[in-house]
């Protein structure tokens, strides 16, 4: 995965935590996470663990990024691919924010609980394909427990009130009590999740039964192959068409990589552009929408802003795209990189696919091609401002717009002023010099002196 221009070594970052680690979450993590993401995702973990700080301040401590690579032995793009990896299993998530300079905040969570972390799909199937059936059940021997099962046994262990007297009362507890509690409270890991309810399973194995499938391959690839049939839009019938052209005939597995460029190839060769263009002037009785949403759009949105909405709300996010390049130019087409960029976002399912819309026609405004660092600039920072729709998303680009304005600078004029001398009556434009008439006396004395100068001039020659 290609590392943000913007994260260098030079960049700054700070460790917070959400949740507190014991002795049984560092055994988790290397017995069931690390087969999973390597061995240097798990020192990356374990070196931000020694420097989380209680009460951390932005400008105290932080420190650059080069500080992490010297102690790992590691390079940048090594050291971004390691912390993307503890980003997708859930033990850490990445922030980022400018004030004078572009900083990171990474804040650390616990390991899954092991019975917790073996009943996941996603986890416990990574962990199988890397171990096999016997590594497998070797890792997870580590973490078995022996509870007594004996029925001829009676319980005599005494409860808390047995034994203890508290003089508070349980239903009121005193105010410093209260605020530790809430001090001390955890937030809950960030499980990956997809929604994999679009599809129909039971169809697509039906579909499927006759193709050289492995029984287990369908649970295994859940989540893939559902957000790539939502990404994509596709029908039970054309995503089980798509599979079984992706199926490896001698392991039985569904090559998830074929898989998207066979989906994507054959997104090209449908007339989208046409389809959508049909279908923007059909009546839109069956889009999804809720009252709250249609009030809300009435009284704040314009005749555009609706259109967008309902757009947004109807098309797949690969629709989408492509509809959005030909409103622009009709010869422009989605890039690799694009349709990269866009598809993990989808795959992130931070936001429903009417609010990546919205994100892709605002990316698309002043711009011909996505770029995927501005991309996620701008997903984090909704994900910040609580952005959970495409209302929602529409307001807060308003609302930057918006501020964006106020803090437009005003151009002054800084040229020094000029001075402007006054002039006189003689030097202005269509001055007139007043005349004055000469008696005859005057001309006759006038006239004497210059002949007298004539003279003089004629004698010296």
């Amino acid at each position: 995965m290609q590392r943000p221009a913007e994260l260098t070594p030079q960049s700054d970052y700070l460790v917070t935590r959400a949740q507190l680690m014991s002795d049984l979450d560092r055994q988790t993590l290397v017995y069931l996470y690390q087969p999973i993401i390597g061995p240097l995702a798990t020192a990356l973990y374990q070196t931000l663990w020694t420097q989380v700080r209680t009460s951390p301040q932005f400008t105290r401590d932080r420190q650059p990024h080069r500080r992490l690579m010297q102690t790992l032995g590691s390079d940048m793009d090594a050291l971004y691919a390691a912390r993307v990896r503890l980003e997708a299993v859930g033990l850490i998530k990445s922030y980022t924010q400018v004030d004078t300079v572009r900083h990171y905040v990474y804040e650390l969570y616990a390991p899954m609980r092991p019975q917790d972390f073996l009943k996941d799909d996603l986890l416990s199937l990574a962990l199988y394909d890397v171990l096999g059936s016997a590594g497998f059940a070797e890792a997870a021997e580590h973490f078995t427990v022996t509870p007594v099962r004996r029925s001829d046994m009676t319980d005599v262990s005494k409860s808390f009130m047995d034994v203890f007297h508290i003089a508070s009362s349980p239903l009121n507890p005193p105010a410093a009590v209260e605020e530790q509690r809430q001090r001390s409270s955890e937030k809950a890991n960030p499980i990956p999740r997809v929604d994999t309810s679009l599809v129909d399973w039971e169809l697509l194995g039906r579909l499927l039964e006759k193709q050289n499938l492995r029984s287990d391959e369908l649970l295994r690839q859940r989540m893939p192959i559902a957000q790539i049939s939502g990404f994509y839009g596709m029908s039970t019938s054309e995503l089980a068409r798509l599979c079984a052209r992706a199926i490896d005939t001698l392991t039985g597995r569904i090559d998830i990589k074929v898989l998207r460029n066979l989906a994507e190839r054959d997104f090209a060769k449908r007339d989208v552009v046409k389809n959508v263009l049909k279908r923007e002037n059909s009546t839109l009785a069956t889009t999804p929408t809720t009252s709250t949403n249609s009030q809300t759009a009435s009284q704040e949105f314009s005749a555009a802003e609706r259109e967008l909405l309902q757009n947004a709300r109807r098309m797949t996010p690969r629709e989408f795209l492509n509809y959005t390049k030909k409103k622009k130019s009709p010869d422009a087409f989605a890039g690799k990189n694009e349709l990269w960029a866009l598809q993990q976002l989808a795959g992130r399912d931070i936001f429903t696919n009417a609010t990546i819309n919205v994100l892709v026609d605002y990316l698309l405004q002043e711009r011909t091609s996505i770029s995927q660092s501005y991309m996620d600039a701008v997903a984090n920072s909704w994900l910040e401002a609580g952005v959970n729709s495409p209302e929602s998303a529409l307001m807060q680009i308003k609302a930057y717009q918006a501020g964006k304005t106020k803090r437009t600078p005003v151009r002054r004029n800084y040229q020094r002023n000029r001075v402007v001398e006054p002039q006189p009556e003689w030097a202005k434009e269509g001055h007139k010099v007043a005349g004055r008439v000469l008696s005859a006396k005057e001309r006759a004395e006038l006239n004497a002196k210059l002949a007298s100068l004539r003279q003089k001039k004629d004698g010296d020659q």
